[in-house]
Parts: C-alpha cells; sequence; structure tokens
C-alpha cells in the first residue's frame, strides 16, 4: 500500500521543482528522496516524473499530472483524518505570510491566538509571494498574506491594507525629517526588495544598484545603520518592533511612494473540518490589524 511519506515525497518534489530544492526543504537527503520517488512509481505502475540529464529542474509525465491530483486529495484526506482525532482539542491553521510579516506585524498577534484561543494550532511558513500563491493552490495553506495579486481560480483575494513606507537612518546622519532623495548616498543604502512596485520605484530614483549591502532578511536591516549616512527603507508594518531592538531616526521621504497594497489569501472550498477554527483565526487577524497603529 502506498505510504503517505512517499505521497510528500513527489508531492514536494513538485513544489519546489527539482530533488535538491525539495530535500534541502523538507531536511533529508537526496539520495532518500530519490528512493521514495522510484518506490511511489514502482508501486504505481508508471513513470511520474521525468528526470533529464543535465536539466536540474523536473517535469511530470502525463500520468505525473494525473496523479498529481490524486496526491493532491490524498493528502486532504489525510489531514481530514488527522484532524478527527484531534477535534476535541486543537485544531490546526496553516499561515503564510512574507517574512515582515512573520518577523514583526505577527509575532505578538500569533501570541495572543495561542493564549486566548486554545483550540487553535498555528502553523505559520514564511515564504515570497510567488511561493505562497502555489502552496494555497496546492491546499498547503488556510491563509496567506502577500504584497502581490495574482490570477488564480481557487483562492479569495482580499485588500487587508496599504502601508506608508519610511526612510530610516543613522542617529549620528542628522539628517531632517522630510528629506529629497537627492540628499541620500545611494552607496550607502541596506536595501531590502520589498515588492515588484517597489523595486520599479526605487530604480527610478537611484538607478544603478549602488546600494552598499543587500538584505535579504528585513529583520537584519536596522543593525547596519550604525554608521554616519547610512539608510534604508522599511514599511510602517516593521518600522514599530524594529525600533524596539534598535536605534535610529525615521523621515518622510518627498517622493511620494506608491501605495504598498497587503492582501489576504483565502480558500474559496476551504477544508470543512477545520473552517470555524480558520474563520476565527482570520477574524481575528482582521481586528488586530485594524486595531494596530499603521501609521506614524
Amino acid at each position: 500500500m502506498i505510504d503517505s511519506e512517499k505521497i510528500q515525497a513527489f508531492l514536494s518534489v513538485v513544489e519546489y521543482g527539482n530533488i535538491t530544492n525539495a530535500a534541502n526543504a523538507v531536511f533529508t537527503t537526496q539520495s532518500h528522496l530519490s528512493k521514495q520517488i522510484r518506490s511511489l512509481e514502482e508501486e504505481v505502475g508508471t513513470q511520474l516524473i521525468i528526470r533529464s540529464k543535465g536539466h536540474s529542474e523536473i517535469s511530470l509525465t502525463p500520468q505525473g499530472i494525473e496523479f498529481l491530483g490524486i496526491a493532491r486529495k490524498w493528502e486532504e484526506i489525510m489531514d481530514d483524518f488527522k484532524q478527527v482525532r484531534y477535534t476535541s482539542s486543537v485544531t490546526e491553521v496553516s499561515i503564510g505570510a512574507l517574512e515582515r510579516f512573520n518577523s514583526f506585524t505577527l509575532r505578538d498577534f500569533y501570541r495572543d491566538i495561542l493564549k486566548k484561543h486554545k483550540n487553535i494550532r498555528i502553523d505559520s511558513h514564511t515564504r515570497h509571494s510567488r511561493e505562497i500563491y502555489t502552496m494555497m493552490e496546492n491546499r498547503q495553506l488556510d491563509l496567506g498574506l502577500v504584497s502581490l495579486i495574482y490570477p488564480v481560480n481557487n483562492i479569495r483575494i482580499k485588500p487587508l491594507f496599504s502601508e506608508t513606507m519610511y526612510v530610516i537612518s543613522s542617529p549620528a546622519s542628522n539628517l531632517p525629517p522630510i528629506i529629497n532623495s537627492s540628499d541620500l548616498n545611494p552607496e550607502l543604502e541596506i536595501y531590502s526588495r520589498w515588492s515588484d512596485d517597489f523595486e520599479v520605484w526605487h530604480d527610478q530614483l537611484w538607478p544603478g544598484k549602488e546600494y552598499r549591502l543587500y538584505v535579504g532578511t528585513c529583520s537584519m536591516t536596522p543593525f547596519f545603520l550604525d554608521e554616519p549616512g547610512r539608510w534604508a527603507i522599511v514599511p510602517v508594518s516593521a518600522l514599530h518592533s524594529m525600533k524596539e531592538t534598535c536605534d535610529f531616526t525615521v523621515h518622510r521621504l518627498a517622493e511620494p511612494y506608491p501605495a504598498h497594497k497587503v492582501y489576504l489569501l483565502e480558500q474559496k472550498n476551504p477544508n470543512q473540518s477545520r473552517q470555524e477554527a480558520v474563520n476565527q483565526f482570520r477574524d481575528s487577524l482582521i481586528e488586530y490589524l485594524e486595531n494596530r497603529h499603521l501609521k506614524l
């Protein structure tokens, strides 16, 4: 009988595009994952994945595409089966969010949920917007927080809030409260790519990508503002929590920045066994964000 581990191995390889990335993501070895896939193909009786020499990315055979739908249904049934065991106590709610939300905006919210809702267990994932959409389509998430809109059939997209961007700098820089882009030296910027729109707007003001440091993890940004002249641009959703641990000054930029919108993703056809808990979680999240001061 096909077991869940082989199904999960197959779904992981499909999600991450190749054996290497999938193995790293699920903390196993490439050889073990490959063995699981080969065993699955033997039990199914047909090849599911095309492995091309010289190409790291995998592709699915026609039978593999058909089996993918079956595997996703299998995963959902197994989730329902596990849920039956814990119905009387705890229901899991899975959410995917951008790094700045999980590190800053949602940190206190998660803590509040754990205190107030003993019936909810949180399964939190930190991903980029595109990855969150993929996980939602694969029904690996109940909810998602993203900064981009993609055309999808089975996901409901709701605007959640818009946030302002601010310049932060080393206190020793002595910059005025309102500054022009020409007052900032691009070679001293600590840069984070907040969204596609942000990158386009940023490159119009400071073309050439001359920044001092590119930071892939936004929580690290303020730690590099330790020398005069260094600066960064951050959204207000991250600003308040950053100030708890680092010393910097906050400035408004004279050039207007396009509204930076955040969207909530929901399943149009949610898992019924945990829908009550998901609704509880979602409503609490919306209330929390409405009560949170997203403006200085």
